[in-house]
C-alpha cells in the first residue's frame, strides 16, 4: 500500500503510522469514531472545513482533526467504544435541547463545555469522569437511567411500583 497522503474529499482510508494521534484506538474502530464524531464533534471548525472533513468520513475515511483523534483515544482508554460515544452524545444532546444541562452543575463532566454554534454544538467529554456511566450500562442499567444518575446523583425517584393482589407492593428501582 502507498503511504501517499489521501485527500480529505475522496473517501479513501488514510495510511497512518502508530504516532498519528489515534493512540491505542484500534484501526478497525477509527472509521466509526470519525463518523460518530462528525455527528457529535468535539470541535466544530466552521461549515467549509466540516464539509471537507465530511466528504471523506462518510465514505469510511479517518482523516479528522487532531482534537477529535485525541478525544477518541482518551475515550477508548477509558473503556468507550464508538457506539458508547454515539449513544452518550445522543442522550446528552437530548438533555441539552430540553435545557436539562448547565455548565455550573455538569461542567465537571466535560473537558470542553458546549461551543457557541447553536445548530452545531461541539463539546469534549472528560473520559475519566464518564467511567461510572460505562460501569452502570455494563451492569445492564438503562443508558438513560445511568445518565440521570450521572447528572443528578444516586438518589433518583424510583422507576415505579408493582402492585400485587396477593402480596405487598414492590418498588421497582435501581
Amino acid at each position: 500500500m502507498s503511504n501517499k497522503p489521501v485527500d480529505a474529499g475522496n473517501g479513501a482510508a488514510d495510511e497512518f503510522d502508530p504516532t498519528d494521534g489515534w493512540g491505542e484506538v484500534p484501526e478497525a474502530d477509527r472509521p466509526l469514531w470519525a463518523r460518530y464524531m462528525l455527528d457529535y464533534c468535539p470541535q466544530f471548525l466552521g461549515p467549509t472545513i466540516m464539509t471537507l472533513i465530511a466528504r471523506g468520513v462518510v465514505f469510511g475515511g479517518t482523516k479528522i482533526p487532531e482534537d477529535w483523534k485525541e478525544t477518541a483515544a482518551e475515550l477508548h482508554n477509558a473503556g468507550f467504544t464508538p457506539l458508547h460515544y454515539y449513544l452518550l452524545a445522543s442522550l446528552l444532546s437530548d438533555k441539552r435541547r430540553r435545557e436539562e444541562l448547565d455548565e455550573a452543575t455538569h461542567g465537571h463532566l466535560f473537558k470542553k463545555w458546549y461551543g457557541n454554534y447553536p445548530d452545531f454544538p461541539d463539546f469534549r467529554l472528560d473520559a475519566e469522569a464518564w467511567k461510572p456511566w460505562l460501569e452502570r450500562i455494563d451492569r445492564a442499567e438503562s443508558p438513560g437511567r445511568a445518565l440521570d444518575h450521572m447528572l443528578h446523583g444516586p438518589f433518583l425517584p424510583p422507576l415505579g411500583a408493582v402492585f400485587s393482589v396477593n402480596g405487598p407492593t414492590q418498588v421497582a428501582s435501581d
